[in-house]
């Protein structure tokens, strides 16, 4: 036991991951084991190495009634890694090459030991606060294994979820001023938290033409409100037949040298499609078979004037600009922004989720046709609407490209981050592909199990703290930290903070400071779709 330290028990079982220590009476230098806390890192001194754990449990097996009789106290430890002599160094490495015996004294971890642990692994590391075990231990993210293996960040609504997402971003931004970050914003919360360095993408700066939605993403917006299944079916496999046809129309060289189908992101004109179906409706001979034309035909005029759908649908005139709108969105150059913040508030509900599909798909394909030229982060707030357990619930094309990206997005540099607020109705697929986890507060048991399931790390004990954490503490475990711990997140400066604060109705309703001439502008926005 060198100078300083303290013990504060001795072990008394050995069990696969976990170690039982038996804390001494609270007497003499073992006098701070009485204070020991659940989450707290110790360690174990062996001859040649020091075994460091977590307290994931305490308890009094037998209580003594008599107070002149001490009492036996236990502590359970998950075993997190080792240190051991390297030469001239000592260095923290997960995992237990030799352990702990029976009667090894148990030491509280002391300065040096925190320091030796939660070292900073690397110059570009990102700090996102500080041990709730010593406020005045900074803990570091290794920005490369965060993103290169996907992460989440889950919580209940009001736990600090978005600040978390924000101070992660703003963290690595700092460090990659030249880094590609796409985020999927469904309630305009993150406009403001990163200032001059955000392209921000909103209903009236969106570009994302129809030519670009693949046969699905088309059939869903101009046939996913049908009255009936059958008419939805024969309005689909119009498009489906008509959509290459209007491609080689546009294209000057007939679309020769290139596999023209409805999934190929080429651009054809609606007036195309138009005319053809007037065309084929003026080959039937049966008034009853022209019912899916003429549908089709009206759905597409309601689409083209509806202002709400202006970003996918506007204009007259088609250009092949696809090359112009990646790079807007995917900051292909950089510019001075790295991050874009697509705004989806204002699309329509009914058609968010392609939206989302597109977007995703778009990133994927860029990822691999430049064959990971650009890494690229996409951070997909609100992911279970997206990539929901229940196959009964959302678009399953936007499901399937988060799940292509989660499996194979890391071999061609395209990072995933999945914020959720209810991670039991996640995919459980999708997200076992994160190998980092921000856990936050999470009351309900079913997510706090949920949670529990795709955690790699040695930290179940440390989830038990789910349903108690404060605001803007988080359970980390994973690859991008040197050991599973509980963190006070960082605080953000004002102007960086997502607008994520609940209204305040006291506040509001002291005064009466509004009147009809309020009203009457919003109705005119209202009908505007403008904000």
């Amino acid at each position: 036991m060198g100078q300083g330290e303290r013990a504060i028990g001795r072990v008394v079982c050995v069990s696969g991951s976990q170690i039982v220590a038996i804390l001494d009476d609270g007497d003499g230098p073992g006098e701070a084991a009485g204070r020991l806390q659940k989450g707290a890192i110790v360690k174990v001194a062996m001859p040649d190495s020091a075994v460091f754990g977590v307290v994931s449990g305490l308890s009094v097996p037998v209580p003594s009634r008599d107070r002149a009789q001490p009492e036996i106290r236990l502590a359970e430890l998950d075993l997190l890694g080792e240190v051991r002599a390297e030469g001239e160094r000592t260095r923290f490495r997960r995992g237990i090459s030799a352990y702990p015996a029976l009667g090894d004294r148990v030491l509280a971890a002391s300065g040096p030991d925190l320091a030796a642990i939660l070292r900073r692994p690397e110059a570009a590391a990102v700090a996102i606060g500080a041990m709730q075990q010593d406020p005045t231990r900074p803990v570091f993210v290794a920005p490369d294994d965060l993103l290169g293996k996907h992460f989440a960040v889950l919580g209940t609504t009001g736990s600090g979820k978005s600040c978390c997402v924000t101070l992660l971003l703003r963290g690595i931004l700092d460090q990659h001023p030249n880094a590609h970050i796409v985020l999927l914003d469904p309630h305009n919360e993150y406009g403001a938290a990163f200032g001059d360095r955000a392209e921000a993408l909103g209903p009236e700066t969106l570009q994302l033409p129809y030519w670009l939605l693949s046969g699905a993403e088309i059939a869903k917006v101009v046939a996913g409100q049908a009255d009936n299944a059958q008419l939805a079916e024969a309005a689909s496999s119009l498009l489906t037949e008509l959509i290459p046809l209007a491609k080689r129309a546009f294209r000057r060289d007939g679309g020769e040298g290139v596999n023209l189908t409805v999934n190929t992101p080429v651009p054809y004109r609606l007036s195309d499609v138009d005319r053809m179906l007037d065309d084929a409706m003026g080959r039937l001979d049966r008034p009853e078979s022209l019912a899916p034309y003429r549908w089709l035909k009206a759905r597409l005029a309601v689409l083209t004037a509806d202002p709400r759908y202006a970003f996918m649908f506007a204009g007259i005139a088609v250009q092949d600009n696809m090359a112009r709108i990646i790079s807007r969105i995917f900051r292909v150059p950089v510019a001075g922004r790295p991050i874009t913040i697509l705004d989806l508030s204002a699309v329509p509900s009914e058609i968010l989720d392609i939206v989302a599909s597109v977007l995703l798909r778009m990133a994927f394909d860029l990822a691999l046709w430049s064959r990971g030229a650009q890494p690229i982060l996409v951070v997909c707030e609100e992911a279970h609407r997206y990539a929901p357990a229940d196959k009964g619930l959302g678009f399953e094309p936007t499901k399937e490209a988060l799940a292509r990206i989660a499996k194979e997005g890391r071999k061609y540099g395209l990072s995933l981050c999945m914020v959720s607020q209810r991670p039991s109705e996640l995919d459980i697929g999708i997200l076992s592909q994160c190998n980092t986890v921000f856990a936050l507060r999470m009351t309900s048991l079913k997510d706090q199990e949920f949670v529990r399931g795709i955690v790699t790390d040695n930290a179940y004990g440390l989830l038990d703290f789910l349903p108690s954490l404060g605001d803007a503490e988080a359970i980390v475990a994973g690859q991008a930290v040197a050991v599973p711990m509980r963190v006070r997140l960082a605080e953000l400066p004002p102007e960086a903070q997502p607008r994520s604060a609940t209204a305040s109705f006291s506040k509001a309703w002291r005064s009466e400071s509004l009147d009809e001439a309020f009203v009457a502008d919003v109705v005119q926005r209202w009908r505007a779709q403008t904000r």
